[in-house]
């Protein structure tokens, strides 16, 4: 009986149009890199909010946009229910110890890897190396990376760090032809 060792290879499933998804994704990335355009914390949390607010913070209990931000704690504060949440609750990156501006690094470099790479996921110790975390939280942070960035996935550290605006190829061929 053989055994597969290397369980990152993907298996072959509209090819063309997954390289195209990840190329376009590559190519809407800042050209001087995330860490350069959200340099602090701050701006990676202003961030996170513009792109789940787009026309203001909501409270997630009660919808109402009578919220107020507490700097020091860095939570929004409903003044009507008066429950508190941050910019990450209910989102895939809720309950986790690494900062955002960890995360946008951690899902720049996935998706170059895989506009790069369109046949082999991201190494889970490659991933822990360039993030400087453990094994076992590499290996969450790389299955949140795959079903945040996929094209059915919900995309909001892609639509967060994917700065730069360019045309949908799809588009473009169709306009060619």
């Amino acid at each position: 009986m053989k055994y597969i060792t290397s369980m990152t290879k993907k298996p072959p499933s509209d090819d063309f149009q997954n390289f195209q998804y990840w190329q376009t994704l590559g190519q809407q990335l800042p050209v001087d890199g995330v860490a350069s355009t959200f340099e602090t914390e701050s701006d990676c949390r202003d961030r996170l909010a513009a792109v789940r607010w787009p026309i203001g913070v909501t409270c997630l209990r009660c919808d109402t946009k009578n919220v107020g931000y507490l700097e020091l704690r860095k939570v929004y504060h409903c003044r009507d229910c008066r429950y508190q949440f941050t910019v990450l609750t209910g989102t895939v990156l809720h309950s986790s110890k690494l900062s955002p501006q960890c995360w946008f690094d951690a899902a720049e470099e996935y998706i170059r890897w895989r506009a790069a790479n369109e046949r082999y996921d991201y190494g889970i110790h490659a991933l822990a190396d360039f993030l400087g975390v453990p094994y076992p939280t590499a290996q969450r942070v790389r299955k949140i990376l795959k079903q945040d960035l996929a094209p059915d996935g919900s995309g909001l550290l892609a639509k967060c760090i994917c700065t730069e605006a360019t045309s949908d190829p799809f588009e473009t061929l169709s306009e060619n032809l």
